[in-house]
């Protein structure tokens, strides 16, 4: 099945508050989407969070972590790596 929506979540540091979105995300009645989360260079437990996530297998997530550079950077590195017809950010 071709995915045809990206939600794109930059974050930086922000761990404390990725599950609340984790899930609202899982509660979706829709599961036609990808969640793309563009780390931003986080120090926190994010990227473990994250793969926590994964491993649960409840939703599509796409996860990339860069060298921080801002929120611009990390939504022009998720915008360039999508592969849906539509952007949600």
């Amino acid at each position: 099945m071709t995915t045809t929506l990206t939600i794109l979540t930059p974050t930086y540091n922000r761990a404390y508050i990725l599950p609340k979105l984790y899930a609202s995300l899982v509660e979706q009645t829709n599961k036609h989407f990808d969640w793309m989360v563009v780390d931003d260079g986080s120090t926190d437990n994010t990227e473990q969070l994250i793969s926590e996530f994964i491993a649960d297998g409840k939703i599509n997530i796409v996860y990339i972590k860069q060298k921080n550079g801002g929120k611009h950077r990390a939504l022009n590195t998720g915008a360039q790596s999508i592969n849906s017809d539509y952007i949600l950010s």
